[in-house]
């Protein structure tokens, strides 16, 4: 349940290509994880889950995070301003899936029920902040006020973007270490509860 960056543009100055401002496309894939008790499952997260950096531990899930996009210019007053400012947050989830065996029982199921719940929503809030940030980027960079010539602004845009992206990463990592400290307990938590309304 960690937290990649898979890319970060840079916005181009006079892009030529348009693009639907704000535009968000999101993508699941899964990889099955196999067994019938809960810690046959927990092993083959371990081996077929997100691997987030070469050589790295596996995870099981993972919110890859991809922004993209340009602005365009126009002049104003003999100054040059933001005519248009359209980016684009592309996220891509890996999660696991599970098909219960005829041999797991009640308790492993409502513990794989607990686990997949908490990790599916630990990476929806991955992506709720990437959207924030996109929007963050485009309501930003339209209010930039003008400058002098196209060059400035196109530079000013990029260094605004750049700037974004590196709070949107530090929020992501902060967002991973409150995880890492928290998810012991609600887990615990979250699973009494889902055993006492499954009668276990």
């Amino acid at each position: 349940m960690k937290f990649v960056v898979a890319a970060t543009a840079i916005v181009s100055a006079l892009a030529a290509m348009p693009a639907m401002a704000g535009q968000v496309k999101e993508s699941t894939t899964y990889f099955m994880v196999r067994g019938s008790t809960f810690d046959e499952l927990d092993r083959a997260m371990g081996m077929h889950g997100p691997q987030l950096r070469s050589g790295g531990e596996r995870h099981a899930g993972s919110t890859q995070v991809s922004f993209n996009g340009d602005a365009t210019y126009r002049t104003v007053n003999g100054r040059c301003a933001v005519d248009r400012a359209s980016y684009r947050l592309s996220l891509h989830q890996t999660l696991p899936r599970w098909n219960a065996p005829k041999g797991a029982d009640g308790r492993t199921k409502v513990l794989w029920k607990t686990l997949r719940d908490d990790i599916l929503t630990h990476e929806n809030q991955h992506s709720t902040i990437a959207k924030a940030a996109l929007k963050r980027i485009e309501d930003t960079v339209r209010e930039l006020p003008p400058m002098g010539d196209c060059s400035q602004m196109a530079s000013k845009v990029n260094a605004t973007v750049r700037n974004i992206i590196e709070s949107h990463d530090r929020e992501q990592l902060a967002f991973d270490r409150s995880e890492a400290r928290a998810i012991d307990s609600r887990l615990a938590r979250e699973l009494r509860r889902n055993l006492q309304v499954a009668g276990n």
